[in-house]
């Protein structure tokens, strides 16, 4: 176990949220398992869930990353969270530098009838990777989308 996490297990979800908050480095191999571990347990309390999404976004090696992309895409098809879990996955997707298979899934979430605020976050995702050829094509497609559709069409000017 990693000296920054070693106390995870027998912590309370206040002592925990502490030692995420400390976290300001990369993750090695057993925190990048525990947090996940931690973000997936749709028992745990949300923020200390979205607060493991923020940090392994933030924090992950470049090794990590695909592992981290493979968990969000598979917990967000099994498992229905609250919204605010669901932005910070979005977030934490956007983090690890987006691949066509998360754009694929922004654009499912934008054109679904998820909250307006997991739309809104799934978007941010394809706005930030705009340059993406890729997200050209997913901007055309959301056109006319009643919410999205005028700023699709403005980010496809710019770029």
């Amino acid at each position: 176990m990693s000296e920054r996490l070693h106390h995870w297990p027998q912590s309370s979800t206040d002592e925990r949220l502490q030692l995420l908050l400390r976290i300001d480095s990369a993750l090695d191999f057993e925190e990048t398992e525990l947090l996940l571990d931690t973000a997936q347990q749709t028992q745990s309390d949300d923020i200390l869930r979205i607060e493991c999404w923020k940090v392994l976004g933030l924090y992950s090696e470049e090794a990590h990353k695909a592992q981290i992309r493979t968990a969000i895409h598979q917990h967000w098809m099994q498992e229905q969270d609250e919204e605010y879990v669901q932005i910070a996955m979005l977030e934490a997707l956007s983090a690890l530098d987006a691949q066509t298979e998360d754009i694929d899934l922004a654009l499912s979430i934008v054109q679904s009838d998820e909250y307006i605020l997991v739309r809104s976050a799934a978007f941010a995702l394809l706005r930030l990777q705009s340059q993406l050829p890729q997200v050209r094509l997913a901007l055309e497609q959301l056109r006319d989308d009643p919410d999205f559709g005028n700023l699709a069409v403005k980010l496809l000017k710019e770029v």
